[in-house]
């Protein structure tokens, strides 16, 4: 568990900081200074940074909201512990908080206004340039966290608020699946094998649950109400399965879970993450954490046994903390394409799982500040569709009234 945002009490008794998984499930805490157990303050169970105080009781922070909309201005009480929204607006979203000492208080942030498209780029046998992405065309302002099936698109969009879920077919008609005024869809859509079920993942009341709905938009079905859900979604290649990472309150592990209903069998019992299923079904990839800012890539068996894969082993410490999911596989299955760096060097390479030998896919100009944050692979295998997402940030200073 991670530990942030050191904060002395106006009183020096406590500190207060923040604890959890980054990105994902973080909340505000306080421990004495002379020593003794931790208190949660805050429930959010989400992304939490940058706390300050207003005065001695009440701290000013930024939070994910509990339908995984935006990132919002909240204030606590932290003996009442109720946090309400103070922030308004629908498009921007506030990264960040600092507050001075003086009377009135002076506030500055972090405030933007994201944007996010979809690209596509080939998979050639040299490096593609910058100049071979091509936009993708899709009818939404806003569009992110791309999966592909034959046939069809599905991806998150919102115009303002939070994401929900939409399909785009070969003739360029969109489809919206799911209403993220309904809950906000909080990771990438898996789509099953066959094309013809989604599963997602919506947050409502600070929770994350596990749905499949079908490709046609009816059929909504709940998975595991017991998984807290933390990742994107992945199906086994016979469709009977889905693997995700999640929490039962224990920290974020990985899940196998029964597509048509049952109990979660849990695979690890470590802090794990971002789980893949491999095309042949022998091997399952995914993340543990390694030091603060980094991630090894491991592999484990469909019933969580340890199962090596040299060529991903070799891969080391490569991925830092992300969003999305930094590796997908070609479609035969022998090929592990992955996303590494940080903005404003990301860039694609290919792994060889027989060979181990690893090739350098696109070179890429991010100087624009965006950041890629997920990705996936076209049936044929031929072309990578990711998504960019640039922040539009301004410093923003606030006077109080007294």
């Amino acid at each position: 568990m991670h530990g942030h945002f050191l904060l002395w009490s106006r009183d020096g008794r406590f500190i207060y900081f923040v604890k959890g998984t980054p990105t994902t499930d973080m909340d505000i805490w306080r421990i004495p200074a002379q020593g003794g157990p931790a208190e949660q303050i805050t429930f959010h169970h989400a992304w939490v940074g940058y706390p300050a105080w207003l005065d001695a009781r009440t701290l000013i922070y930024a939070a994910t909201a509990d339908d995984g909309s935006g990132r919002w201005l909240y204030a606590v009480d932290v003996e009442h512990r109720i946090p309400h929204r103070v922030s308004a607006g629908i498009a921007e979203q506030y990264l960040s908080v600092a507050v001075d000492q003086m009377r009135p208080h002076r506030l500055v942030t972090t405030v933007a206004t994201p944007t996010a498209a979809l690209w596509s780029v080939p998979i050639a046998a040299d490096v593609q340039p910058e100049s071979a992405v091509t936009p993708l065309q899709a009818p939404n302002t806003r569009a992110l966290s791309p999966r592909l099936a034959r046939g069809y698109l599905a991806f998150l969009s919102s115009k303002g608020g939070a994401d929900g879920l939409w399909t785009l077919d070969d003739r360029g008609t969109a489809l919206e699946l799911w209403k993220g005024s309904d809950g906000g869809v909080v990771a990438a859509p898996a789509i099953s094998p066959d094309g013809t079920r989604i599963c997602f993942s919506y947050r409502r009341q600070g929770r994350a649950g596990l749905y499949v709905i079908n490709a046609t938009g009816v059929g909504l079905t709940t998975l595991a109400p017991s998984v807290d859900v933390q990742s994107a979604a992945s199906w086994s290649p016979d469709g009977k399965w889905v693997t995700v990472a999640g929490t039962q309150g224990e920290g974020t592990r990985v899940f196998k879970i029964p597509a048509d209903g049952g109990p979660p069998i849990r695979l690890r019992d470590t802090l794990s993450f971002t789980p893949v299923w491999s095309p042949d079904g022998r091997f399952i990839v995914y993340s543990e954490q390694h030091a603060s800012g980094s991630f090894d890539v491991k592999t484990m068996t469909p019933d969580g046994r340890p199962m090596p894969v040299p060529a991903v082993a070799a891969l080391g410490s490569r991925f830092p903390l992300a969003f999305g999911t930094p590796y997908r596989f070609m479609p035969d299955g022998r090929t592990l394409v992955t996303l590494q760096g940080t903005a404003p060097n990301q860039n694609f390479f290919a792994l060889d799982l027989d060979s181990g030998r690893q090739r350098q896919l696109t070179s890429f100009d991010l100087t624009s500040g965006s950041a890629i944050q997920d990705f996936d692979i076209s049936p044929d295998g031929r072309r990578i569709v990711f998504d960019r997402l640039r922040n539009h940030a301004d410093i923003v200073l606030m006077t109080l009234a007294q």
